[in-house]
């Protein structure tokens, strides 16, 4: 499936991810501020190094939450920062690679989210997995007929 971005996507399923999180209220016009400052609180009280980092867009209630996989030793509450869980399921999921992956992240998400198939229930993730490399998954509703 391609989007006209030059991306290519596909559709995974996704295990549930225990984080800890800093979260901050958007709008969809300021996503990129919400972000900037839920990573600076995050990374303020807990250093990135090291960790798997995730942002969360939650388009309905209009938040970001940027997250750190758990970890044994986290004792997030110690920060004022939240435990959650990123919701496991089935997203279509685009990754994005290269110095400029971060100016286009809000183009390919809202390529990704242009259909009858979108999960309301669920947010909008970026997994982080280098400087340079995110992987964009929106949530989309189980094919008709399967279970889970």
């Amino acid at each position: 499936m391609s989007l006209g971005l030059d991306v290519r996507i596909d559709t995974v399923t996704r295990d549930e991810l225990p984080v800890v999180s800093a979260a901050e209220p958007g709008t969809p016009d300021d996503i990129g501020g919400a972000a900037r400052r839920a990573f600076e609180r995050l990374e303020s009280a807990i250093p990135v190094h090291g960790r798997k980092a995730y942002g969360l867009w939650d388009p309905f209630s209009c938040s970001y939450h940027a997250c750190y996989a758990l970890v044994e030793d986290d004792r997030p509450e110690d920060h004022g920062l939240e435990r959650e869980v990123i919701p496991g399921g089935r997203y279509r999921r685009a990754p994005l690679k290269g110095a400029d992956d971060v100016t286009r992240i809000g183009a390919t998400f809202q390529a990704l989210a242009k259909d009858e198939a979108l999960d309301s229930e669920r947010p909008w993730i970026e997994f982080y997995r280098r400087h340079d490399e995110v992987d964009l998954h929106v949530p989309i509703r189980a094919e008709p007929g399967a279970t889970g």
